[in-house]
């Protein structure tokens, strides 16, 4: 075989396991069990390698799943700056697709244009120059990265990679096995306690927001509790809609539970503002679904919503319906009008400032780079943080590829998909997408893990749902040719 310049496989496997084994000894040996654990974990590793180049598809799933639990990684593990793990992730799953695509020459990278990954690179663009607004810090430009080329990125790799109806299917899957496991995490505080890291988080100050009069805000292993509750929202709304249109039982059962535990976590989480997450939902839901039972079915549930928490006392002894009834008189609540007043001041403050103070620079977490009047107000909202930091025109430029999107998208699943399986999922993604945009207004959540990954790649699947569509069509064409030959 040497002579024919041929090795077998076999010969490389046994040669590799030899060499693990030795490998293995000598670290033991020398009472390196990091050493042991890498060498175990090694051939797991290129395994996944492998299969990310042959399918660059499982290296997005892989990044999906990592973006989910990055918060509590860097918590239990004590990492800090642990995040430019999700940098590495990113560009490791766009290397996969480049990779594969010479290999195999069968990416369709023309998908990757489309108005959002026009709009992110916009966006992109305009925060590399934020760099050189005169009040900037290099220092927190810098760890905003995330923000500045993230939302791009995930667009671009969703719109090329998520081509085909079982690759909607599988991220919706992955989510809801996700959420699940957010679910039993916020029980297990509730019902079984705050584990010692979890208790030194809220020693640390996490207990000014989560330890309150009215109530614990459980998180579970999300950034906060409001982060918990708007994506719980979100998935609650997303798999209700799925549960709706889905014409299998045993499907419908699983992802009706998924939506329940997701209202009840949003509930756990105590965040006023989640509430507006199922409403959104529910009210572009009405608007997109084209089936006149539905649109009213929607009205009049979201008109009972609405009456249930801003007119009735139905539950007020439970602390959480009680928490989140507020929401319905936000003039009544000090929080809200201590927001109000804020953005008064910033509203003074930014006037002359219609780019902003400077990526990172906003809230009072942003204090130990620079103490400025941004830095001295929380912000309690993704559009305010962004006000604060990219000035009007960040803002505005922001919302508009945001908002652009979502409607050309909703075009699309309206007009231009034909399969009805495919339209209720993806229409069940722009229902949370439009639910989490409206959340942001009282929360700053957005642009954190997990959420941010979760509504690109939503929009890009959506933006993708004509494409998809047509190779359905392709597929079913095919069946039918080869049945009748």
């Amino acid at each position: 075989m040497i002579e024919r310049g041929y090795i077998s496989p076999k010969v490389l496997l046994y040669a590799g396991l030899v060499a693990g084994l030795a490998a293995i000894v000598v670290c033991s040996s020398s009472g390196l069990l990091a050493g042991v654990i890498a060498i175990m974990f090694l051939p797991a590793a290129l395994y996944y390698l492998i299969q990310t180049i042959r399918f660059p598809i499982v290296a997005f799933y892989g990044l999906f799943v990592l973006n989910y639990f990055i918060t509590s990684i860097i918590r239990y593990g004590n990492l800090s700056g642990f995040s430019v793990v999700m940098d590495i992730g990113l560009f490791c799953t766009l290397f996969a697709a480049l990779v594969h695509s010479i290999l195999t020459q069968k990416l369709p990278w023309n998908n990757g244009i489309n108005v959002l990954t026009i709009g992110c690179a916009l966006w992109a663009i305009y925060c590399f120059l934020e760099v050189g607004n005169p009040t900037a810090v290099f220092e927190a430009w810098s760890t905003s990265r995330g923000i500045i080329y993230t939302g791009f990125i995930v667009a671009f790799l969703g719109s090329v990679l998520i081509n085909r109806l079982r690759y909607v299917k599988h991220i919706l899957l992955i989510l809801s096995i996700l959420v699940l496991l957010a679910s039993l995490k916020a029980l297990i505080q509730k019902y079984i306690g705050f584990d010692p890291l979890e208790r030194a988080w809220l020693d640390q100050g996490g207990a000014k927001t989560h330890i309150i009069a009215t109530g614990t805000r459980y998180f579970s292993f999300f950034t906060d509790a409001g982060n918990l509750g708007s994506n719980m929202g979100m998935a609650g709304i997303v798999y209700g809609i799925i549960t709706i249109y889905s014409s299998n039982r045993q499907t419908k059962i699983y992802y009706g539970i998924v939506a329940l535990l997701g209202i009840y976590t949003m509930f756990l989480s105590g965040t006023r503002g989640a509430m507006a997450v199922p409403l959104g939902g529910l009210m572009l839901f009405g608007l997109i679904s084209k089936k006149a039972h539905l649109v009213l079915s929607t009205f009049f549930l979201g008109i009972l919503i609405y009456l249930f928490f801003a007119h009735t006392y139905i539950g007020q002894s439970n602390p959480m319906i009680r928490r989140m009834r507020t929401a319905f008189h936000p003039t009544e609540d000090a929080s809200f009008n201590v927001r109000a007043e804020n953005k008064k001041k910033l509203a003074v403050y930014l006037k002359n400032r219609p780019f902003g103070e400077g990526l990172g620079l906003g809230g009072v977490e942003a204090q130990r780079f620079a103490h400025r009047v941004t830095t001295t107000i929380p912000h309690d909202s993704t559009y305010v943080k962004l006000w604060m930091e990219t000035g009007i025109v960040g803002l505005c430029l922001y919302l508009s590829i945001l908002i652009a999107s979502l409607l050309r998208a909703c075009y699309i699943v309206m007009f231009r998909v034909r399969n009805n399986e495919l339209r209720g999922l993806l229409t069940a993604m722009l229902c949370g997408v439009f639910g989490l945009m409206v959340s942001a207004y009282g929360n700053a959540f957005f642009n954190q893990f997990p959420t941010q990954i979760i509504v690109f790649t939503f929009l890009a699947a959506a933006l993708n749902g004509q494409r998809i569509d047509s190779y359905i069509d392709k597929a079913v064409s095919y069946t039918h040719l080869r049945a009748h030959e």
